[in-house]
Order: C-alpha cells, then structure tokens, then sequence
C-alpha cells in the first residue's frame, strides 16, 4: 500500500513538474506571471532556467519511479533529497516572498513523500 501511494505521489508532482516546464518552455510569459515576474528581456532567460529545473526534477522522478517499479530499495535515499528539497523550497519561498500556497503545496508534498518513503522502506526492512 505504501508503495502504491508512494508512486501515485511522485507520479502527481512529476506532473505538475512537466506542467510546469512546458509552460515555462513554450509560454515563458504566461509562466513568468504565474510566480509574479513581468516578462522583459532581461527576466526572459529566468523562463528558460525554471523549465530546465522543472525537467531535471522530472527525469529524477522518472529514475525514482523506475527504481521502485523493480524493487530496487537502495535508491530511495533520492526520494528523502525530493521531500527536503521540496519542504525547503515551500519555506523559503513563504520566508521571502509571503507566498503561502506554495508553503502549503511544496512543503506538504515533500512531507507526504518522507512519510511514506520512510513507511515503505521500514516495511521493506522488516522482510
């Protein structure tokens, strides 16, 4: 049951991840307005970089999923980077810009996926 939760949550943020490259490859302005920065020449390479973040974390899903789909346990220590990273990001992000959806969405997808990782892995552990 862990397990299943565990990728039906990567596989959630992975697309809301592609989502959010796309729209930050192929619609920059759009993008941009979404986090709140008016597009202009010198914001429109920050577009470009938050698409080639989104798609790094996205093809680290896939790896992830990958990995758990062939029961390969060791490599689950990525799934705990993914929650900090994501529980740092909705922090800081509320810290700096006093934005608390993000708080809410980032920091709570990040704490669902320690909690469950860390579940999946005690029962895998156990075995």
């Amino acid at each position: 049951m862990e397990k299943k939760l565990l990728l039906f949550t990567l596989l959630f943020s992975k697309l809301i991840e592609v989502a959010l490259s796309f729209l930050c490859f192929f619609t920059p302005v759009v993008a941009l307005e979404l986090f709140g920065i008016q597009y202009n020449d010198q914001t429109a390479f920050l577009g470009h970089i938050i698409a080639w973040s989104c798609s790094l974390v996205s093809l680290i899903i896939i790896f992830i999923v990958c990995q758990l789909k062939i029961n390969v346990v060791e490599n689950t220590v990525l799934i705990y980077l993914l929650g900090f990273r994501w529980i740092g990001l909705g922090i800081s992000i509320y810290v700096f810009f006093k934005k608390p959806d993000n708080l809410i969405l980032d920091s709570l997808k990040g704490c669902i996926l320690i909690v469950l990782n860390y579940l999946y892995r005690k029962k895998i552990n156990a075995n």
